[in-house]
């Protein structure tokens, strides 16, 4: 009974780990779109593609480990998603090129020194709440993709994940 009860709780996982790291790759490529032509940057359109062949592997891994049974398809999937969608969009896209960049560009910092964290052309100078609210957005959404990589971590390594040291 407790190994059905893990297999679907495995299958959950998965289907919501999908999910969030869909959401993560719909809200950057938004992010990145608009930010293109708000800005000017036709260079930020190229995140859609790119993001998408991330999402087009994964979910060929999240399949493949699905019909063959084989965990190496899953490790891909988890260590691709949280690399890209966790670490590159949530971690250094959302938290710090917008979180971190705003709240430093707000509470009053130099210029000049703000300047050296956020150059220019990257980097542009809060003026569109769109653009910074959907930035700030990824960060908070990644969270929960974290979350429920972790939940399919756990569902397939359960004593590595529960292992304390004493």
């Amino acid at each position: 009974m407790q190994q059905v009860a893990l297999i679907k709780n495995k299958t959950s996982f998965l289907k919501e780990s999908i999910i969030a790291n869909s959401l993560v790759y719909l809200l950057t490529s938004f992010h990145h779109y608009y930010g293109a032509i708000v800005y000017n940057t036709p260079w930020r359109k190229d995140v859609v593609p790119n993001g998408g062949a991330v999402m087009l592997v994964a979910i060929l891994c999240l399949l493949l480990y699905r019909y063959l049974n084989k965990k190496a398809f899953l490790v891909i999937y988890l260590l691709l998603t949280f690399l890209v969608f966790s670490l590159g969009i949530g971690i250094f896209e959302g938290a710090y090129n917008h979180l971190l960049k705003d709240l430093l560009y707000f509470s009053g910092m130099k210029l000049s020194a703000w300047r050296m964290l956020y150059p220019a052309p990257t980097y542009e100078i809060p003026n569109n709440v769109i653009f910074e609210t959907s930035g700030i957005a990824q960060f908070f959404v990644a969270l929960f993709q974290i979350y429920y990589l972790s939940k399919v971590y756990r569902s397939v390594y359960p004593k590595r994940a529960n292992t304390s040291v004493d």
